[in-house]
């Protein structure tokens, strides 16, 4: 699920700075479509939400076909749920990016066991990797609440290094492993 975010985020990301240029078209909705649709794939495939994971119920279950459909529905009739998805989107990555921040940093403030010895590097770097990721997170949220304060340019921006940490934090876990 990783690569495939990462490698969704970035495309879109990348594809974001020509859109803004002018030289290819754009649809909001479409964009907002696909985000649906892939929130919806993570909920069905391992329970991960935009605001964290939880445990793969029928709530769960329901709520990513629920996303699934409003995203082709904003894929499909374009302008239709434009405004509703939008406050969405941005509320639950504003959200999400929060809540797991939080998580960090509570799992930070946490002592070391001494006898363990110092950290590793890896878990440095994917201390580092989560933090940035739900920073990322939480500026696209803002970005799609505040419409025009953010440039296209930076959004596309924000979206391409997204997509760049969560290969990186990929990367990061395969080594861990």
């Amino acid at each position: 699920i990783l690569l495939l975010m990462g490698v969704f985020m970035l495309i879109l990301g990348v594809l974001l700075i020509p859109v803004n240029v002018g030289w290819l078209p754009f649809s909001p909705s479409a964009q907002l479509g696909l985000l649906l649709v892939i929130f919806a794939v993570q909920m069905l495939a391992a329970g991960s939400t935009p605001i964290g994971p939880f445990p793969r119920t029928c709530l769960i279950i329901v709520c990513g076909f629920l996303f699934a459909a409003l995203g082709i529905v904003s894929c499909l009739v374009p302008e239709i749920l434009l405004k509703p998805l939008t406050v969405l989107v941005g509320l639950l990555n504003i959200l999400g990016g929060v809540i797991t921040l939080a998580r960090i940093g509570s799992a930070a403030r946490r002592p070391l066991d001494a006898s363990v010895g110092p950290r590793p590097r890896v878990l440095t770097q994917l201390f580092a990797a989560q933090v940035i990721l739900n920073l990322l997170t939480i500026m696209f949220g803002v970005a799609m609440l505040i419409p025009g304060v953010v440039p296209g340019l930076v959004i596309g921006a924000i979206l391409a290094a997204n997509g760049c940490v969560l290969l990186y934090l990929l990367r990061v876990l395969c080594a861990l492993d």
